[in-house]
């Protein structure tokens, strides 16, 4: 099935997602996302491992863990969500299961005045999310993200974490409760940096850049300071810059359509094609919790900084960026026309 929606997993929202599998309901609850607890059960011969069986069907959830290894019940992982936003406006839009029950996730609008933004003709839809396993297949995520509504483009809002890590990660560690019980602290930073994001974009918005100087800054922040740029990277240069001018939403004349080409790129296009297995699960995930997310975030750090918790655009670090990438988009444009 699409998006790894096996036959035992349920993905229940308010509005249809774009796999076209979703369970539309008016009110997303615990009982609808997650129509099963799970059990945590021995496994013999292999002592020190057990499993977690899911009392519905009576099979398992995932593969077999150690004994030392901490899972969530589905009422506390939901709980956990209510007990952080409960009472603030905060709504479910969407949770269940993927990959069989291994994996399971909620998403909540949080009822602040940055959930919707609007900068020029583009709607961004920002939300928080909770990523987690009940086999250990990945560790417990809280993920702020931004969706871009012309595009689905998306962006995991990290501004100021220079860390390159999500902001909130826990290892499903004996320690794992008390950690989750301070999550609150996390939301609310959440909220800032979404605040900070829509500044950012407002100003990527009134910078013009040519589409000479967007190709020469993806040029310049793709390559390589080693070997300069490869021809896979030459190719994808080329592709950011038709979606600089042709992308969704884009007009190829400011900063924040140069933004955009590269959210849209790493969103949807840097695993490969969809003519291969699995592409739509692995851009997803990478995407969102991988290797994209990461090119996504790198690339707003090279036009943004954050001083004084207020953004401000790197004017210097981007015309290094654009020069750097005019210098090795010579050589490579000379060694294209010889072959």
């Amino acid at each position: 099935m699409p998006a790894n929606l096996e036959n035992r997993d349920v993905q229940a929202g308010i509005e249809m997602a774009w796999h076209g599998s979703t369970n539309v309901v008016e009110v997303v609850t615990r009982e609808i996302a997650f129509p099963f607890e799970i059990e945590r059960c021995p496994l013999p011969p292999l002592e020190g491992w057990s499993y977690f069986r899911c009392d519905d069907d009576d099979k398992p959830a995932g593969v077999p863990v150690r004994d030392t290894y901490v899972a969530l019940t589905n009422a506390r992982f939901w709980e956990i969500v209510h007990n952080a936003v409960g009472g603030s406006g905060a709504i479910v839009e969407s949770a269940g299961t993927l990959f069989d029950r291994c994996r399971r996730f909620i998403t909540v609008k949080l009822g602040t005045d940055v959930d919707d933004f609007k900068v020029g003709d583009r709607v961004f839809k920002n939300r928080f999310s909770l990523l987690d396993s009940i086999d250990g297949t990945t560790n417990f995520y809280g993920v702020n993200s931004s969706t871009c509504v012309v595009c689905a483009n998306t962006f995991s809002v990290v501004m100021g974490d220079s860390s390159g890590e999500f902001r909130f990660k826990l290892r499903h560690s004996k320690n794992i409760l008390p950690k989750i019980e301070n999550m609150e602290k996390a939301i609310d930073a959440f909220v800032g940096v979404t605040a900070q994001f829509q500044q950012a974009l407002n100003i990527a918005n009134e910078i013009p850049v040519e589409t000479s100087d967007a190709r020469a800054l993806f040029a310049g922040w793709a390559a390589s300071a080693e070997s300069g740029i490869s021809k896979r990277t030459y190719n994808t240069v080329g592709r950011l810059t038709g979606l600089f001018n042709g992308g969704a939403g884009n007009n190829g004349e400011t900063l924040l359509d140069a933004f955009s080409a590269v959210t849209d790129y790493y969103s949807h296009e840097s695993s490969g094609g969809e003519d291969q297995p699995g592409f739509r699960t692995k851009q997803y995930l990478s995407s969102e919790f991988g290797s994209a997310a990461k090119k996504k975030q790198d690339f707003f750090r090279t036009l943004f900084k954050v001083s004084n918790d207020a953004p401000e655009f790197d004017r210097e670090n981007f015309r290094a960026t654009v020069e750097n990438g005019k210098r090795v988009l010579a050589a490579a444009d000379a060694i294209m026309a010889a072959n």
